[in-house]
């Protein structure tokens, strides 16, 4: 997604897709911003955790990398990374994974994603984002919440997608033991400009949701579902440390 100025597209690289705000769908955010002042909470942290019945291979990357780093969390268990200031990227988790599957953040093998933009301004842009596909249930929240006077709901809520939408047939990823790891969006089925949003559909005003994305939607109405579902899908707070929890 693109936050303007503001906020680097998270996926918009090696053929990833990415929102891009229009201003009427971020003015609840940007007057937040404007008429708050904001405080310098310290180091960004992020717990993972792990509410899988197995092992979770975590991955981290930053808004330029397809690949990223991973790391084994298991069952029950948390992960903390501690971040740079001003830290961009996406966080995601699989099961039984294997080669390079494991460290791509995206359309290769579809994973939900949690995404953050930390600002050295202390407010912290969060979201979870089907665009690419997805693969487990996942919540992201801050810790301790605090800085914002709007009541808008986005600001400091609990992004959830924890019930998975139902798979298209045709649209499943499998293990290397054939069993389902993942499910397609429209533009990782399709690969056309039409579903991603880009060439000549890269315009909010052209490009809007489709049949797929709004099954989607309709059981996770938190998350991105397409490049430009940002209205309701981007939250806002001033927490330097959140939560994102799979299943």
């Amino acid at each position: 997604m693109i936050f303007n100025t503001v906020i680097t597209s998270f996926a918009l690289m090696a053929g990833l897709v990415a929102a891009a705000p229009t201003a009427a769908s971020t003015n609840a955010t940007a007057a937040a911003a404007n008429n708050v002042s904001f405080l310098k909470f310290g180091q960004p942290t992020v717990n993972v955790v792990n509410k899988c019945s197995s092992t979770l291979k975590v991955g981290n990357s930053i808004d330029v990398d397809y690949f990223g780093d991973i790391v084994d969390v298991p069952a029950g268990s948390t992960h903390t990374y501690t971040l740079p200031v001003n830290w961009s990227g996406r966080i995601w988790g699989r099961i039984n994974c294997g080669g390079e599957n494991c460290f791509k953040s995206g359309m290769g093998s579809p994973a939900s994603l949690a995404e953050f933009h930390f600002l050295d301004s202390g407010s912290v842009y969060y979201d979870i984002s089907l665009v690419d596909g997805f693969n487990l249930p996942m919540t992201v929240a801050p810790v301790m919440k605090g800085g914002l006077t709007s009541a808008d709901s986005r600001h400091c809520a609990t992004s959830a997608c924890s019930t998975l939408p139902s798979c298209p047939s045709g649209f499943e990823t499998y293990d290397a033991q054939g069993k389902v790891s993942g499910c397609k969006s429209a533009c990782t089925k399709f690969n056309t400009d039409e579903y991603c949003c880009t060439g000549d559909f890269y315009n909010p005003n052209v490009c809007s949701t489709n049949a797929y994305a709004s099954e989607v939607k309709a059981v996770c109405p938190d998350v991105y579902t397409y490049a430009f579902d940002d209205a309701t899908s981007v939250f806002i707070c001033t927490s330097n440390e959140y939560t994102v929890t799979f299943c």
